[in-house]
């Protein structure tokens, strides 16, 4: 029979102690263990010595943990009083990308490339306090780091050259550590002053400019830049504390001084390509993307930064950008994009009084406003240009045309306005006689030549029967009448006058279209006659009604004002977009239209904002009351 085993009944100490949870024993454990009732070290001490550690679990929690109290309470982090966690937060974030320079890029492991961007996401979050981002900005070695990794990220994405097989595991996390080194040098590169023109960080993100197609990291890029174009102001005055520096420092100055009178700064690095790229994300309704632009746009054209071409002159330097910016001596499309688009963005988002909503002027209520108000005796000739055209008219249109050209048609509208100085002459009527008279008169060498060497080219005279039925074609509204004259005697029988109702001679000729336009018009009626004031029989010759029309203009004038008053430069609807719009637009018009003798550049500008900048200003007059748009450049408008 095989042996089995036998239980043994022992005494259980911990057994025995739980069950006399009441007794004295219990209590004393409770009360008296190591380390019963003390909270441990603070949370910063905790982290700062599980990275003294060396413990690979320590380090894990403490620079996950550091990532968490970035985001919830980065206060409780300082650099300048713990510089130890800003070089160890730097040391394992560059840690796997220092591997890949030193082309160990097989031996990175996934949990170093997380650690790295835990590390790099707590820099990028600490560095957003004022203090952090300034004990960081002044680390050489920080940026140096920044610029390498940026390099390797830039070349991963954009070079499109071989990438290495071990490090394509990791393309999702480069994507990510992208956004917080682009997030991290945003407030850094405030610190980053008079960069050179071979300045590598600026390089790369021109580059990384010119082929991201993410407008998160396009928009950051884009301020980045502008920061780097900052120069130090070299109007400042140094205090009495600068007078006590040593011999070393004052030497280091001067070197920097006489290094910075050659001009090398990072802001000539910007080709066209650069500035057509950048101006064109204007074409893009993105607000965001737009400031940004809008920002560096104006940092590029307000950079005191010296041209090598232009060593002492800041104007010109400036000058130069410009013409450059703007293509002046190429293509000008980024001309034409800007004058465009900026006067866009400058009302962009603002509530404006719709121009097809505004009431049209009130109209005006006028009389006949000329000096010559009698019917004239003597009939006006034609030009000698004229004459040689109608000439050669065929008939009957060279009769009608004639008639259309000096004679013009006569409305019982017209009859309160004409005043005959002459009882031979009578508004409105002229003798068939008289009108054959004066038809012959003018075509005197026609019918003169006919008689002895006919010109060919002019053919003969309309019969005087047919010419008189023709002023009916001539003119619909015209009529020809017989009139009995009143006899001087009761004797004599009355004598009858042949006549055309209708028409009356001209005070000026005028040309073959004004006088066909004129004779075939449809006349209005008495009712329907909206031009005259139904006084107008009793008014003055050039009469205005100035009370009403002032009347009118004013209420069109205060309702304008009432509803656009509330627009000001400092209201909060005004953005940024709108202002620096403004400043750049002025800047471009002040300095290139109003000193420049080109009609093309004051063309193209008339060209994309006459048919709706002067409506848009007419409608709201505020935005020239409170300086959102410059009434000068009405002039490049009209």
């Amino acid at each position: 029979m095989d042996p089995t085993p036998v239980p043994v009944s022992v005494v259980s100490t911990r057994k025995t102690l739980a069950i006399q949870a009441n007794g004295s024993v219990g209590g004393y454990l409770q009360h008296n263990l190591i380390g019963s009732g003390h909270q441990g070290p603070e949370m910063m001490t905790r982290i700062i010595m599980s990275l003294k550690s060396g413990i690979q679990e320590e380090i894990e929690w403490a620079l996950t943990s550091l990532s968490q109290i970035s985001c919830t309470s980065p206060s409780l982090v300082n650099f300048e009083k713990t510089p130890y966690l800003a070089h160890e937060l730097i040391g394992y974030f560059i840690k796997p990308f220092q591997m890949m320079l030193e082309k160990k890029d097989s031996i990175i492991t996934q949990g170093e490339m997380s650690l790295s961007l835990d590390s790099l996401l707590s820099l990028r979050n600490l560095a957003q306090d004022l203090v952090n981002q300034q004990y960081l900005s002044q680390l050489k070695t920080l940026k140096k780091h920044l610029i390498e990794v940026l390099k390797i990220f830039v070349h991963w994405f954009y070079v499109g050259d071989v990438r290495s097989h071990h490090l394509t595991r990791f393309h999702n996390q480069f994507r990510e550590g992208l956004n917080y080194l682009i997030d991290l040098l945003e407030p850094l590169s405030c610190y980053y002053v008079d960069n050179t023109k071979n300045d590598p960080l600026f390089n790369q993100l021109l580059f990384a400019s010119l082929h991201t197609k993410d407008k998160y990291l396009l928009i950051n890029i884009m301020r980045i830049l502008s920061h780097l174009l900052f120069i130090k102001d070299t109007t400042t005055k140094p205090t009495e504390g600068d007078n006590n520096n040593n011999d070393d420092e004052k030497q280091q100055e001067e070197l920097e001084e006489e290094l910075s009178k050659t001009p090398n700064n990072c802001i000539d690095a910007i080709e066209e390509v650069h500035l057509e790229n950048i101006v064109f994300f204007l074409l893009i309704a993105d607000n965001e993307l737009s400031v940004a632009t809008l920002e560096f746009l104006k940092q590029y054209l307000s950079s005191e930064a010296l041209h090598p071409s232009y060593p002492t002159s800041v104007k010109d330097s400036q000058a130069y950008r410009l013409k450059k910016l703007l293509q002046i001596k190429s293509s000008r499309a980024i001309y034409q994009t800007l004058i465009k688009e900026l006067p866009i963005l400058m009302v962009s988002n603002l509530s404006l009084n719709d121009p097809s909503k505004i009431p049209d002027m009130p109209p005006l209520s006028l009389t006949k406003r000329s000096q010559y108000i009698s019917v004239p005796t003597v009939l006006p000739s034609l030009s000698k240009q004229l004459y040689d055209i109608i000439v050669k008219f065929p008939e009957p249109l060279r009769a009608t045309t004639w008639l259309r050209c000096c004679y013009e048609p006569f409305s019982k509208a017209n009859e309160a306005n004409v005043i005959s100085d002459s009882s031979d002459v009578i508004p409105g009527e002229v003798t068939q006689i008289s009108l054959w008279k004066a038809y012959e008169k003018q075509f005197e060498e026609v019918w003169q030549t006919s008689k002895t060497q006919a010109n060919p080219e002019w053919p003969p005279l309309l019969p005087a029967v047919d010419f008189i039925k023709n002023v009916n074609s001539a003119f619909p509204n015209s009529e020809a009448m017989v009139v009995n004259l009143n006899p001087e005697s009761m004797e004599q029988q009355p004598k009858k006058k042949f006549i055309i109702k209708g028409i009356q001679p001209r005070q000026f000729v005028v040309n073959i279209d004004i006088g066909n336009y004129e004779a075939l018009r449809q006349k209005p009626t008495p009712n329907s006659d909206s031009t005259l004031n139904a006084d107008s029989k009793i008014l003055p010759i050039g009469h205005i009604d100035i009370d009403k029309f002032q009347h009118n203009l004013n209420n069109i004038s205060d309702a304008l004002l009432a509803h656009s008053s509330r627009l000001r430069k400092d209201s909060k609807e005004v953005t940024p977009i709108n202002l620096i719009s403004h400043d750049l637009l002025d800047y471009i018009i002040s300095e290139v239209l109003d000193n420049t003798e080109s009609d093309e550049l004051q063309d193209l500008f008339r060209l994309y904002n006459s048919h709706w900048l002067p409506d848009l200003i007419y409608s709201n007059p505020s935005l020239i009351e409170n300086g959102l748009v410059n009434s000068k450049w009405l002039k490049y408008l009209l």
